[in-house]
Formats: C-alpha cells, structure tokens, sequence
C-alpha cells in the first residue's frame, strides 16, 4: 500500500519555527538568516568530557508506561583528539551566537569545569569583557562522589549581552520567601495575620513578608538533575530539567521572541520556548537528536529540515472499507535493528499523515508515545484512500517516509 521514499523536509502548518539538522561548522543557510534577529541565543554543547554518551529508549506502550523494556543507542560523542579541536568548534558556536542576536539579546553558554575557564576569556574577547553579566553556577546533588578531592557537583552558565540595550527582566522569575529564618531576623506578624521577618537598623523597622517572593541570584541549588523515571526523560544523555531553561529563558524573553539553540541535543532549550511563548530555531548535527527534539514540541507551525533514515522498513497499515477505518499496525525492518522481542506495533514511537507537495512532506495530524501518553494512536476514522503519505519514527529515534 506505501512505499518508501526519502523526504528532507517536513512542514507543519505555517511552518514558521525551525527544526534543523546541520553542522555549526558549516552553518546552513537557513539558520544564516536568522542573524541579527534572536533574542536569546542558548548553547548547551559537548563539555569535552572524552566520552561516548548512550541513550536508553523505552519501547511499546508497556516500555512507556513502565520505562521497561528499552534498549540502548548511541546519542552523540564527546571526544576531542586535542583542545585546540574543542576550541575551534566552541570559537565557530560562540561567533554564530554573537551573530544571531539582536541589539537586545543575550547569549547563555552552558559548560561544566573542565573548559569554563577557557570558554570565559574566549566569550571576552567575542563580545567584549562589558558585556559580560553573570556566571551562574547551577549545583546539583547526583551520581557517585569521589574521595580524591571535593565532588564536582556543578555545571557553569555564562551570560553575556549583544550590547547595553539587552533586555532583562528578573520579576519574571520569583521564588516564594518562605518562613525560613534569614539572618538571625525576628519574627512578627502585622494587624492582617501576614506573617514577616524584620530587622531594624537606625531606628527603621524592614520587613520581609512571607507571602512576597524573592529572585534568584547566580547560585543556583533548588533546580535537581532528572531522575530516571521523570516523566520529561528523553533517554537522552546530559539532558537538562526544563525549569532550569525556563528560569533562563524568562528574564531576558517576550512572548513572540525569537530563541535559538545550535546544539538542541534532546531539545528543552526549544520546549521551553515553545511553553512560554517563543518562536524558535533549533539545531544539531545529530539526526536522532532532531527526532526526539521534534516527539517534544507541540507539531505546529515548525517546519523540520532533516534526511530520513535510509535503513529500510516495512510500514505495515491497512484500510476497513466497512468500518471506514484506517489502521496503523507499525513497521517491520528488514535488516536487524529493532529489539528482538518488540513487535511491529512496539517498533513505531510516532507517525504523521499528510501529503506531499513539492518533495516536502506536509503534515495534517500527529501521534506520539511519551510517558505520559505511552499509548499510540493506530486506528483512524478515514475514507478509503485519504491518508496519501506518512512519516514515521521509529523506537530507534529514526524517521522515514511513505507514500501512498
């Protein structure tokens, strides 16, 4: 009924934010019209760390609801033959990021120890030492602890502004006060019942009500790593929460802003944009990280610009005359690939249907498995011979695509 063609783009509805596959050091033409029009530019990059990260990916609805069963995939690599080969793709990032912006927006580049330093003096001289607004330090209390010296149990974000106009509004990000005791402050509560702690100074009395909030400053300790069995896990290595970007992104963005992340990895730079309003433009060099970049977003006005998998499979569907169904039953490789004990069903994480205009897959309806949504969508209500084309994913995070 489908067979399998290679599609390079996919366009849902107006198509305005940008999904993209493509590499820093040969920056796409499309992402090069975006200069001077980003508001904030966030870049999460490998951290020279040397190693091979993994992804662990449930499959089927019962490895989504439970987080078993899932197999192991290769996500992206961090190693680096030298530093000065760090640095070259670090210095190509940086630029693009400067690039990007507009007058009012600011840059954020999260690293951890190993390269901050070096990341810092190279900032500097990108934007200039003036620009320069904060090192937040995100600590976090996770994985195993070393006896050889103090446990490193932070990661680095640096923030730098495009130029004296930079847009930044901290009352976007309270935090409640509490009832915490600070500084050895007294404890009152005023003629309404509002609880407060107060201090006095030259005869003034300052109060600091409960019920008002406070704003962060650049420690930061209340954010955690994502445990294992947190509905937002990717499976996706180094992936962060999305408060963490959402209280980055919030101070320095307006509702129809433009964020843009070169090294989306798993994507909550661009979930948290979409949540709060932003347009986007998201890119890595790594086709599966586009994938499940893309299973994150709401599938609306995004266009996605990305080679499908060459692998082949069987899309395995067929239509009821009768009932007036339609009826996904999911893929079926014909090289080894998939799980051994998943069936073709468990084999399919997402498919779209649409149409094909122009070598572009246009998208009319998505389905996806998520932990919070771990069953699929596999029965339609459609006329004989209306679904014309379908994009799938499959439990490797590889996409293709068919036509009728």
């Amino acid at each position: 009924m489908f067979e399998q063609i290679q599609i390079q783009k996919e366009i849902f509805g107006e198509g305005e934010n940008l999904l993209r596959c493509g590499s820093a050091m040969a920056m796409p033409k499309d992402i090069r019209a975006l200069y001077g029009k980003a508001q904030c530019v966030y870049l999460d990059p490998p951290f020279m760390t040397g190693e091979k990260y993994m992804r662990r990916r449930p499959y089927g609805e019962k490895g989504w609801r439970t987080g078993t069963p899932s197999c192991r995939y290769p996500a992206y690599n961090d190693q680096f033959t030298e530093e000065k080969e760090y640095l070259r793709l670090l210095r190509r990032l940086v630029g693009a990021a400067k690039n990007l912006l507009s007058e009012t927006g600011v840059f954020y580049l999260h690293l951890d120890w190993r390269m901050s330093a070096q990341a810092r003096i190279m900032c500097d001289k990108v934007f200039g030492k003036d620009r320069f607004l904060n090192e937040i330090i995100w600590g976090y209390e996770s994985g195993g602890r070393s006896k050889r010296h103090f446990s490193r149990k932070h990661d680095v974000i640096l923030l730098y502004a495009k130029s004296q106009k930079y847009l930044f509004d901290l009352t976007k990000v309270p935090l409640p006060r509490g009832e915490v005791r600070r500084n050895h402050m007294a404890r009152g509560m005023d003629e309404t019942g509002r609880a407060y702690s107060y201090i006095t100074s030259n005869g003034k009395e300052y109060r600091y009500y409960d019920d008002e909030p406070v704003y962060p400053g650049d420690v930061w300790t209340d954010i955690g790593f994502l445990q294992q069995r947190d509905p937002e896990r990717t499976g996706y290595a180094t992936q962060k929460p999305l408060k963490l970007l959402e209280r980055l992104l919030l101070p320095v963005t307006r509702p129809g802003d433009l964020v843009v992340d070169l090294c989306c990895g798993s994507g909550t730079a661009l979930e948290a944009a979409q949540r709060i309003g932003c347009r986007f433009a998201g890119m890595d060099v790594n086709p599966e990280a586009i994938a499940i970049t893309l299973a994150r977003l709401k599938p609306e006005n995004l266009t996605v610009i990305c080679p499908c998998g060459k692998e082949k499979a069987e899309l395995l569907a067929e239509e009821d005359p009768e009932s007036g169904r339609f009826l996904m039953k999911g893929l079926a490789e014909e090289n080894a690939g998939f799980p051994a004990k998943a069936t073709p069903a468990d084999n399919l994480e997402s498919w779209d249907f649409g149409r094909i205009e122009n070598g572009v897959f246009r998208a009319e309806k998505s389905f996806r498995r998520s932990f919070r949504y771990p069953e699929l969508t596999m029965s339609l209500r459609a006329e004989p011979g209306k679904i014309r084309a379908i994009m799938t994913t499959d439990a490797a995070g590889i996409r293709r695509a068919y036509k009728r």
